[in-house]
């Protein structure tokens, strides 16, 4: 009985593995953040307030320095650890605003 409730926690922590914050910062970037409208600029400034909204306090004060190659690399650390959680694979809740915010990261650091 007790590896089966050891299992379970493991299965929960890794189930609940991205925080309230992560999940509402992925479902305001999906809401709002449409890539094909939008230059440089508010790209810049969609990742920052997700890195905001998201706890990513470190991010968000090198876009506001325009430490931009230093920011985009610590927004991919960032979405490398998002792309393992169950909730984020396809088909899952969170797949297309993670997949969204993966694109954008990606054309930020192209342009930036």
């Amino acid at each position: 009985m007790k590896s089966f409730s050891i299992a379970l926690a493991a299965l929960v922590s890794v189930t609940l593995a991205l925080t309230d914050k992560e999940k509402s910062a992925l479902t305001i970037f999906n809401s709002r953040y449409h890539p094909e409208e939008h230059g440089k600029t508010a790209l810049i400034t969609e990742l920052s307030e997700y890195s905001a909204n998201a706890g990513l306090a470190s991010v968000k004060n090198k876009f506001d320095q325009k430490q931009y190659a230093s920011a985009g690399q610590e927004l991919s650390s960032h979405i490398a650890s998002l792309k393992s959680d169950p909730l984020v694979q396809p088909g899952k809740q969170y797949a297309m605003p993670y997949a969204m915010l993966n694109g954008c990261v990606k054309e930020f650091r192209s342009v930036a």
